[in-house]
């Protein structure tokens, strides 16, 4: 029997702390790798534990996910943090569901964030696209589908174009957006089952979202 209900531990990323990833500029890959990390370890200090640079999937360099989450250092949760290829790393946690090494049979779930990464259009109308697509959402309906015993959360961190970035953001193109919203879709069994948004960065400048 699972470890981790599927719906608290949805729950549990509302607790997350966001507001660090909103006063980021950039990819925040780092940062949000990091960010995921505290949110696992301060659900349980006393039994939660981060492996950062996880074990292959499978033999040699099969491939690793940006971090393992374990209990009691028994691994129960993979994740994977992209801007451009969402995709693959999809892929990537499917491999680890699939593994046969006996040090990975306990896993329980994977956690894609999935964040904006390239604006387009030009001048008033250029934007980011949303992060999580159809074909992400598909790919991961798949994944869900192919892997009914483990749980699946898709994290998409939307961004807009700032308008009012200031000087020295303004001087490098990598650091004009703004982070918009986090929206979690839970997956289990190759359903939907929830989709919400967890937070909503605040301008601090007027107290509105």
């Amino acid at each position: 029997m699972p470890l981790y209900d599927p719906n608290a531990l949805l729950n549990s990323l509302r607790g997350a702390n966001w507001s660090v990833a909103a006063k980021t500029y950039g990819s925040s890959h780092a940062t949000l790798i990091g960010l995921l990390a505290h949110w696992w370890i301060n659900l349980s200090p006393g039994s939660h534990s981060v492996l950062d640079g996880a074990p292959s999937h499978g033999e040699g360099n099969a491939g690793w996910c940006d971090l393992m989450l374990c209990a009691n250092e028994v691994p129960l949760g993979v994740v994977e943090v992209e801007g451009t290829k969402p995709i693959d790393k999809l892929r990537t946690i499917s491999a680890y569901f699939s593994s046969s090494r006996l040090i990975l049979s306990s896993l329980e779930f994977g956690l894609l964030l999935v964040y904006a990464y390239n604006a387009r259009g030009r001048g008033i109308a250029k934007q980011y696209p949303p992060a999580q697509t159809a074909e992400v959402l598909a790919a991961a309906l798949h994944l869900s589908a192919s892997h009914p015993s483990k749980t699946l959360i898709v994290l998409a961190l939307d961004k807009v174009v700032d308008a009012n970035p200031g000087a020295v953001r303004l001087s490098s193109l990598y650091h004009l957006g703004r982070f918009e919203r986090i929206e979690a879709t839970l997956l289990t069994n190759g359903q939907e089952n929830h989709r919400e948004v967890l937070f909503k960065s605040t301008d601090l400048n007027t107290g509105e979202e």
